[in-house]
């Protein structure tokens, strides 16, 4: 922005703080900066690649053995856009066919049906076929067979997945997989194991939320909730306060720990953010307050 005038409007200015955004978890701020750039010949690929990346992140899916698929779903906006997006990359011919099946794949997977969740195996296989060794198209199908109650065939495509040799190129559908994996094996109670997992994720990434959020998870299980709210502040700061989750998970452990102050703080920030947030308010700040008064 210092650089001069023209700055703020270069194709590549808008790229490069699109990318921060994502990072800081500004995703709407994101898409609407990569979007600027997405017609640029230097840099409109690259901002469309990363659009994708936001519109189809799995993350937000859960990884409990328990949870049943609905038969059939409403189509998500964003797939809808995503598809749109893939649609026009593909015409172009800016992407492979073997990416065309990964971006499919996971516009199915992310739709949350039974039915598109069975349709994106096939994708995934088209993918793989293409790539064995892709990080992203084994930890997709690993989420899709998890939604369809087959997890130890998810634990083995996870498995290669911890093995791969760490690479920038494939770094967020490695650490998707780590984490994913990591869930797992908390869900079976295999805390060593998880653990083991977010410390590899953190080894690469000391900046990634959600490897802290999991091991205050399993300090929470283990009832050691001075240490859970520690690496809970972790896991709120690098989500820059905007993750209600985690502010939630973090504000009830400091109430645990009875660090009554720091608690009503978080509570605070939580809902001013989501003044509705459940429970925030009634099982942990009316508490918290409760027990300063002598």
């Amino acid at each position: 922005e210092r650089a001069g005038p023209g700055a703020t409007v270069h194709p590549g200015y808008h790229f490069c703080k699109g990318l921060y955004s994502k990072y800081q978890r500004s995703l709407p701020e994101a898409l609407m900066e990569l979007n600027q750039c997405r017609k640029d010949s230097e840099w409109g690929v690259r901002a469309g690649l990363e659009m994708l990346d936001v519109y189809l992140d799995p993350s937000g899916l859960t990884s409990d053995p328990a949870h049943e698929l609905p038969p059939a779903a409403p189509e998500p906006d964003t797939v809808r856009a995503a598809k749109a997006l893939r649609r026009e990359l593909e015409e172009a011919r800016h992407i492979k066919p073997a990416q065309v099946s990964l971006f499919t794949a996971y516009e199915l997977l992310v739709t949350g049906s039974r039915a598109s969740v069975e349709a994106s195996l096939d994708h995934f296989a088209a993918a793989l076929n293409s790539d064995k060794e892709s990080a992203a198209a084994l930890v997709g199908l690993s989420y899709a067979l998890i939604q369809l109650k087959q997890e130890a065939k998810a634990r083995n495509h996870l498995k290669r997945v911890s093995k791969m040799v760490y690479t920038s190129e494939e770094a967020e559908a490695l650490e998707r997989g780590y984490l994913l994996f990591a869930d797992l094996h908390v869900h079976s109670g295999k805390h060593d194991l998880a653990q083991e997992l977010c410390r590899k994720c953190l080894q690469h990434n000391k900046s990634c939320a959600r490897a802290w959020e999991i091991q205050g998870l399993i300090f929470e299980k283990d009832s050691a909730f001075a240490d859970a709210a520690q690496v809970y502040e972790m896991a709120w700061q690098f989500d820059h306060q905007r993750n209600p989750q985690v502010g939630y998970k973090l504000a009830f452990n400091l109430l645990r720990a009875k660090r009554f102050v720091e608690a009503i703080n978080v509570c605070n920030a939580v809902l001013k953010l989501h003044p509705n947030y459940p429970k925030m308010r009634k099982e942990i700040l009316d508490k918290a307050r409760a027990s300063l008064r002598p």
